[in-house]
């Protein structure tokens, strides 16, 4: 898990072009875009440099809001591919201008949940459509059940979230959001063990944070 959680950073720094990673939630669209298109030339030249250039998509089992998703029986790893034709093609990210986040943002969002969550989430790949990276990332399977909405608010509380709107948890402290962290992106082991699989963590402001604790609502209007 050392490993994976060193190249899902590397891969964000180098992304990102170095320097900490920041809060980009007020920037005009045009220059959201602007930045998506400089991260994805430095994604293709990290993955190239770190042999993680090419290969196949998995195939589609299903698709969510964010991902194209495959299960592997052998490897027992859930596959995920990111969707270009989704918001800015990385994921969910709340913003004023744009709802989506930029390469290094998503692959910032994987290493914090390896991080906080003891996941083992690792980057398979980089794939080319049309000249542009798709982020193929793997997680393993876990069995259990979805947990109650109760549960996830304990688990985030514990955590010292601040519990903003169903499934939206907030850490001034540290300046992350988590959303869509909804009992259908969670599972419950057998033990009680509960293991958030896809939630949206995102970096912000303590001025964004002040405003979504004032205006909850406009955090799951996806």
């Amino acid at each position: 898990m050392a490993d994976a959680r060193r190249t899902l950073e590397s891969a964000a720094n180098f992304t990102r072009g170095g320097g900490a990673p920041t809060p980009d939630h007020d920037a005009a669209h045009a220059r959201r875009t602007r930045r998506v298109e400089a991260e994805q030339q430095r994604l293709i030249q990290w993955a190239e440099e770190n042999r993680k250039l090419g290969g196949r998509l998995p195939p589609e089992f299903t698709r969510g809001g964010e991902h194209q998703v495959y299960f592997h029986k052998g490897k027992q790893r859930y596959f995920k591919a990111t969707l270009l034709e989704r918001q800015l093609g990385y994921g969910i990210a709340l913003g004023s201008n744009s709802r989506g986040a930029t390469p290094s943002e998503y692959l910032d969002r994987m290493d914090l949940q390896n991080q906080i969550f003891n996941d083992d989430i690792q980057l398979e790949r980089v794939v080319l459509k049309s000249g542009k990276p798709i982020i193929v990332t793997s997680q393993p399977f876990i069995k259990g059940v979805a947990p109650s909405q109760t549960a996830l608010d304990e688990l985030m509380t514990g955590k010292g979230y601040e519990k903003l709107a169903d499934g939206a948890y907030y850490d001034e402290r540290i300046g992350l959001l988590m959303f869509d962290l909804f009992p259908r992106n969670a599972i419950q082991t057998a033990n009680g063990i509960i293991f958030p699989i896809d939630p949206v963590i995102q970096r912000v402001t303590n001025e964004f944070g002040q405003f979504l604790r004032e205006h909850p609502y406009t955090i799951n209007l996806n």
